[in-house]
């Protein structure tokens, strides 16, 4: 496709383009202008009438019939002498014949939350009318006929819906669109017509030289020269092209290696988008494992949720206290189940994608597990459990503060847990070599010897303790997870029965890499 009918194609598509959005706005000024004159003659038309009734409340002794009455004969009134309706109403009504409409009952609704007006545009067989609505509240000179219904000054009484008929403002409204489509298809062809023709003599014969050299070019034959002198940004490109035709006749070779140079960079830049993708499919391919296990450990905490949510429903208030109190026990133990499942999960997630950072700084261990003792306090006393920490007030450990608090944070609550009554945790620090190692020991139901190197894996929970104690199996796949993420690691020696010793290997050397982070 020639330049000069792209051009004009664009030049086309964009002035229609704009004249559409000109177009556009004009008309949804239009339509504003329409609704605020609309709603300009309904308030006015409103305002009237509360004068009138107001007066006449005012004048009680000297005009009849009373405010209601005389809006009611006003509005039969207008409706013989004018286009427009207006009609009183409340929802406690005296007269039955001022009972509310569909719109009339949606607005009072709106007045008892404190709205002060209400608008809507209904269609009534092919016509379309404005309805506007305000409240009326009880003054002073409303008490005389009102006070008998239990008012108070101030209270809402009903409101007063103005119908105004739109043919009118809408044909006028017709009438300017036209116009303005008329005027604006005029000055379409104009803008067309006169860019297309600025464009061909300005712009597309030159450029038709250039195209012409820039084709002996791609052939290899730079012998035919540029010369156009327009004083513009096209002589700058004719200039361009001389002095890129004299590049390449003297520096050929050159511009070789520079290829070659950016080949060797494109190069280098797919393997790097190769080795992202490679580690993206890991991510997702980790997603989808972590998707097809969550799935699996929903549906038990789920299911009990869901049955006893239907038996409570099915029950209803003949539900005997024991089943309503075993169903509402089930249902808060599966859903903080599910909570602590969703939370260990993002967790896990963070760590299995290396998007966790870690941040060493020297941590008082005892400290730790003191405050962490201390969230398990009711657990260790229901128990009787005697709790021992074994290390030094001022002993400090190497360690990310948030994730080594969540590695003790669950080993003392499996401790705690998996006790039985009358038993001991005790949590000791020792330096083995280059490892500074924290144990907790449990006198708990303890893991089957066969079973130790599978509780670290995702999802998998102990055959001793899946039936009595809940659980997500995710603790210690974390805990291991984050042991590694220090360049440590996770040791469990156990006896069903007797109780769990778990250490956490430390490497002391993290304070020469935090020491190293601060001087970077």
């Amino acid at each position: 496709m020639k330049l000069t009918v792209k051009l004009i194609i664009s030049i086309t598509l964009v002035t229609i383009i704009i004249i559409l959005a000109m177009t556009n706005v004009f008309m949804e000024s239009q339509k504003k202008i329409l609704l605020q004159q609309a709603h300009t003659q309904a308030k006015t038309m409103f305002d009237m009438i509360v004068v009138t009734r107001q007066w006449v409340a005012e004048n009680r002794d000297q005009i009849q019939p009373v405010p209601a009455v005389a809006t009611k004969q006003l509005s039969t009134y207008a409706a013989r002498m004018t286009d427009f309706r207006f009609h009183i109403t409340s929802m406690q009504l005296i007269n039955p014949e001022n009972a509310p409409d569909e719109y009339e009952v949606r607005a009072l609704g709106l007045f008892a939350q404190g709205a002060k007006e209400h608008q809507e545009i209904i269609t009534l067989g092919k016509e379309r009318f404005y309805r506007y609505m305000a409240p009326l509240y009880v003054n002073k000179a409303c008490m005389e006929c009102h006070d008998y219904q239990g008012y108070k000054i101030g209270d809402l009484r009903g409101g007063i819906s103005v119908t105004i008929p739109m043919k009118a403002l809408e044909k006028a409204m017709a009438v300017n669109n036209r116009n303005y489509l008329i005027t604006g298809f005029a000055a379409f062809l104009g803008i067309v017509l006169t860019l297309t023709l600025l464009l061909r003599m300005t712009v597309l014969k030159n450029l038709s030289t250039l195209t012409d050299a820039a084709g002996s070019y791609k052939t290899g034959d730079f012998t035919k020269k540029v010369n156009i002198k327009t004083g513009d940004e096209i002589q700058e490109l004719s200039e361009a092209f001389e002095m890129m035709r004299h590049s390449i006749l003297e520096n050929e070779d050159r511009l070789k290696e520079q290829l070659a140079r950016v080949t060797e960079q494109y190069r280098t830049v797919l393997e790097v988008l190769q080795t992202r993708n490679d580690e993206l499919k890991n991510i997702n391919s980790f997603k989808s494992d972590i998707l097809d296990s969550l799935a699996h450990e929903l549906r038990t905490p789920l299911t009990k949720i869901i049955s006893y949510s239907e038996l409570l429903v099915a029950q209803g208030l003949d539900c005997s206290p024991d089943v309503k109190g075993k169903s509402l026990s089930t249902i808060a133990r599966s859903a903080r189940l599910l909570n602590t499942l969703f939370s260990e999960i993002i967790t896990l997630s963070r760590l299995d994608s290396n998007q966790y950072p870690y941040h060493f700084m020297p941590l008082n261990i005892r400290r730790l597990v003191s405050e962490i003792a201390a969230e398990h306090e009711k657990e260790i006393a229901d128990k009787n459990i005697m709790f021992e920490i074994e290390i030094p007030e001022e002993a400090v450990v190497y360690a990310d503060a948030e994730s080594f608090r969540h590695v003790f944070a669950n080993l003392i609550s499996n401790a705690v847990k998996f006790s039985r009554s009358d038993g001991f945790i005790r949590v000791r620090l020792k330096d083995i070599g280059e490892y500074s190692v924290i144990e907790v020991e449990d006198s708990g139901v303890g893991i089957p010897s066969d079973e130790i190197e599978k509780v670290t894996k995702r999802f998998y929970r102990a055959t001793n303790v899946k039936r009595e104690f809940s659980g997500t199996g995710l603790g210690l796949s974390i805990i291991s997870r984050i042991v590694e993420g220090h360049r440590g690691r996770l040791e469990i020696e156990s006896v069903q029965n007797k109780g769990s010793l778990f250490r956490v290997f430390v490497p002391k050397d993290l304070a020469d890499e935090e020491f190293a982070e601060h001087d970077a």
